[in-house]
């Protein structure tokens, strides 16, 4: 399948959403960590954020397909990991992290 930026862009924004609900119920679960509510405030803000420049598309086109189980665990990953392990400051250094994850993850597989 021939997928776009725009594809890319889609995807990453639903997991965007769906990572910050997880971290909204991760926050009613253990209210005393503040980190979940802050986390789902992040997720949001580099959803606000995602623009996929040519050249970081370039390097994620090889690895994306949304029926892959290793790229969609890459990207949970990468989410999973915003405002605990990591704090990007942008959607850039987000999309970093993540084809770092994916080089790793096409390693791993």
């Amino acid at each position: 399948m021939n997928y776009t930026k725009e594809d890319f862009a889609h995807c990453i924004s639903k997991s965007f959403f769906r990572s910050s609900a997880w971290r909204d119920v991760k926050k009613k679960s253990f209210p005393s960590d503040a980190r979940n509510g802050r986390a789902a405030q992040q997720l949001l803000e580099l959803e606000s954020q995602i623009q996929v420049q040519d050249d970081a598309w370039e390097d994620i086109v090889s690895y994306y397909d949304e029926t892959d189980a290793h790229f969609l665990a890459a990207v949970s990953d990468t989410n999973r990991d915003v405002g605990f392990r990591t704090n990007p400051r942008d959607f850039a250094a987000w999309l970093d992290i993540l084809r770092s994850n994916l080089k790793l993850r096409s390693v791993v597989a």
